[in-house]
């Protein structure tokens, strides 16, 4: 089976039960294919998504031309399913931006033969679900608390969810009871499956360690009303007028900053609690791992809204750290009272602070409770465990083989609107399998186009690649008189390209204007794939850059008249061009606009003769430009 995952956002820093969830399922063996209705809310990564294998596919920029046709028949069903849910529901559950979404996400899905969608939280990604099963996709969701006791706001669409989906999955026993409530009759499809953790991957703890000078205290999670933070620190500084040392850590970011920092100098702990701001996984392992007790003050705020099953409970439980948390929904089925850890009522402060307290005064007691801890967090949440039942409630039918990948990437950025030329070249490729066509985002884009994602997506992978930055950094002396704007957004579309080459199975790079070349001829050195390029008449780009990029080519075509003066040897195309010149690049007359027909003599030769090979990997240094491959005769138009 093919599985995708649907996302509102992706990657959140928060939601690394979903990460810990797909790469689990990776492991063990099950492809899977993301979508993410938005690009993601900040270009922070931990570092483990690097190693999810799965491709992230977003949607394509809004524009006119790119909504669904009136008569199109994978549409018309999510039409007429939005103009329902607009009278069941109104116009606040927004049905046609979910419809449009699951027309995009439709034509993605299948072509890569997706026949299942997972998705994370009763909201909107699951709300387009629903529409996706027009299409004939199979779903299922995994709801938590909040999502569908505040967010979602409306018990009708969510027993509409569950009905159609093929099971319902509840983090928690908490959760689950309270969808039973909501709609018992999908009760045989409604099951607890706790997210996980791999606890193996968590370093050791010593919370008996010396608690001298102060008992090193942590809390993680985003700085909001529930989580409790006011109340966690009332209890530190009540610990510190008995004399007990306490130093807190908080490990997060979010809109309350600005009150607990006011609230620290309010009890005057400015010397013991840090905000320490939002930290990488690994970051955070190390810093679980040099503490002595793990807290987290969670109670339920003025919306509503609570924490159910906190991943950061089990974090610290997999480190062998104590917890001191509250009897909250779903937290006492992680931590069980007086055994692995301490639970005070929520927003009780001085019975938090007792807690601290006897922890403080007795290592025997935190090393007990965090020992037991490790062991409940590897018999009953090991992610091999909770992974393994998630997976055993998909559908068993095996999904078609996909369809080949296109090897050779077209990679565009043109003008708007296109040129006659380029448009009947875009109409010629699009009928040629061997090509996948992709574009930045113009003012006017093509239907057919796959498009480069949000700039924060760009941007969080440019922060999370340093080597591949460096190797970019390292290039920029070598392509001439360019702007460092230009540059660095060139760079920055590469280094993206770079990341996914070897999960589309790209071979060859083609930038189909010259506009296209400075973030083709990149990624070549990215990857080492061979490139090409064809050069239209009238681009705007600099021809001394140009001269500089062009030579790495070893295949193309030009319609630039003055751009042969600049590479004599290369793009001089008369009789008395040397044979491998000629081999290389071929004239296409800058006018009148060739019919699509006048493609096929650069085109298709080369597209008959690619071999199967595969895509390589971004690689640790630069390739020469020296081409890669002799590429085959053509016949020059």
């Amino acid at each position: 089976m093919r599985l995708a995952y649907l996302f509102s956002r992706f990657p959140v820093v928060s939601q690394t039960f979903c990460d810990s969830e797909m790469l689990a399922l990776e492991g063990a063996g099950l492809p899977l294919v993301i979508g993410s209705l938005n690009p993601p809310p900040n270009r922070f990564r931990h570092e483990r998504l690097s190693l999810l294998q799965a491709e992230v596919i977003y949607p394509p920029p809004s524009h006119p031309s790119l909504q669904p046709p009136p008569d199109d028949p994978l549409w018309l069903p999510m039409a007429e399913l939005a103009r329902q849910h607009l009278e069941r529901y109104g116009p606040s559950y927004k049905p046609l931006v979910r419809a449009r979404n699951a027309w995009h996400f439709a034509r993605a899905f299948q072509r890569r033969r997706i026949s299942h969608i997972h998705v994370h939280f009763a909201n909107r990604a699951t709300h387009t679900a629903l529409f996706l099963k027009t299409a004939g996709f199979s779903f299922s969701f995994t709801a938590h608390a909040q999502d569908f006791m505040l967010d979602l706001g409306s018990d009708d669409l969510l027993r509409e969810m569950i009905r159609a989906a093929t099971f319902t999955a509840a983090v928690s026993d908490f959760s689950r009871n309270l969808l039973l409530d909501i709609c018992p009759d999908a009760a045989p499809r409604i099951h607890r499956v706790y997210n996980g953790i791999d606890p193996a991957q968590f370093p050791p703890a010593q919370p008996d360690a010396p608690s001298t000078p102060a008992l090193r205290l942590i809390s993680i999670g985003r700085l909001i009303d529930f989580k409790g933070f006011p109340v966690l620190l009332d209890a530190v500084a009540a610990l510190h007028r008995q004399g007990i040392p306490v130093d807190l850590q908080i490990i997060g970011e979010g809109p309350q900053r600005p009150a607990l920092e006011a609230h620290i100098d309010r009890l005057h702990l400015r010397s013991h609690v840090r905000l320490r701001g939002t930290l990488s996984q690994e970051h955070i392992k190390r810093e679980l791992a040099s503490s002595h007790a793990f807290a987290l003050a969670c109670l339920t705020d003025h919306k509503g809204a609570t924490d159910i099953l906190p991943t950061v409970i089990l974090e610290a439980m997999a480190c062998g750290l104590p917890v001191v948390s509250t009897s909250l929904a779903a937290v006492p089925e992680m931590v069980l009272p007086g055994q692995t850890g301490l639970l005070a009522p929520p927003g009780d402060a001085p019975a938090l602070a007792a807690h601290l307290a006897t922890l403080a005064r007795d290592p025997a007691l935190r090393a007990r409770l965090g020992t037991a801890g490790l062991l409940r967090a590897q018999e009953v949440f090991a992610l091999r465990r909770t992974s393994a039942h998630l997976a055993s409630l998909f559908p068993t039918a095996p999904s078609p083989p996909p369809p080949p990948r296109p090897p050779v990437l077209a990679l565009l950025d043109h003008p708007s609107p296109p040129d006659p030329a380029l448009a009947a070249e875009l109409a010629f490729l699009q009928s040629q399998p061997s090509v996948a066509l992709l574009a930045s985002r113009p003012s006017t884009p093509l239907p057919f186009l796959e498009y480069l994602p949000d700039a924060a997506v760009l941007e969080s992978h440019w922060a999370c690649q340093p080597h591949l930055v460096a190797q970019l950094e390292a290039l920029r002396s070598q392509v001439g008189p360019l702007d460092s704007e230009l540059f660095y957004l060139a760079a920055r579309r590469a280094l993206y390209l770079a990341t996914q080459a070897p999960l589309r199975g790209w071979q060859y790079i083609h930038a189909l204007r010259a506009a296209s070349l400075l973030p083709a001829w990149l990624l070549h050195h990215l990857t080492g794939l061979p490139l090409s390029a064809s050069i239209e008449a009238n681009h705007l780009q600099n021809r001394a850059v140009l001269a500089k990029l062009l030579p790495a080519c070893s295949r193309g075509s030009n319609s630039d008249p003055k751009l042969p003066s600049l590479l004599p040897d290369l793009l001089l195309l008369a009789d008395s061009a040397p044979a491998p010149a000629r081999r290389r690049f071929f004239f296409l007359p800058p006018s009148p606009p060739q019919p699509p027909a006048n493609h096929a003599p650069f085109w298709l030769p080369w597209l008959a003769s690619l071999p199967s090979t595969p895509c390589a990997s971004p690689s640790s240094s630069p390739p020469t430009t020296t081409p890669t491959s002799s590429p085959p005769p053509s016949t020059p138009s």
